[in-house]
C-alpha cells in the first residue's frame, strides 16, 4: 500500500512518498517477490511529482523486516510512529 500523494516534510524541507505496508504471504517469502515489487515501486515512485524519498516503517523483533529494507537501500531516519521505526530512501 503507497501513500501515492506528494507528502511535504517542512521541518526536513523534503517531499516523499510513504509505502504503509507490503505484505507477502508466508508461504512466497524468500522467493524475490517482495524484493521485485519494492523495486519496481521505487521506479513509480521517482516518476511522481517532486519525489525526494521513499519512506517506510516496521516494527522491530523477530521477523522484523529490517533487513530486508537495508539491502534495497533504505536506512533509518531516527523518527518512530506509534511504535514503529521509520526507514527512507533517497531518490
Amino acid at each position: 500500500m503507497l501513500h501515492d500523494e506528494n507528502l511535504r516534510d517542512e521541518v526536513r524541507q523534503n517531499d516523499y512518498y510513504f509505502l504503509w505496508r507490503l505484505m507477502i504471504d508466508k508461504r512466497y517469502q524468500n522467493l524475490g517477490f517482495g524484493r521485485r515489487a519494492v523495486r519496481l515501486l521505487i521506479d513509480h515512485v521517482k516518476q511522481r511529482p517532486n519525489a525526494s524519498t521513499l519512506l517506510s516503517s516496521f516494527r522491530s523483533g523477530q521477523n522484523s523486516p529490517e533487513g530486508f529494507y537495508a539491502k534495497l537501500g533504505f536506512t533509518r531516519t531516527g523518527n518512530e510512529h506509534d511504535g514503529e521505526i521509520e526507514v527512507g530512501l533517497g531518490l
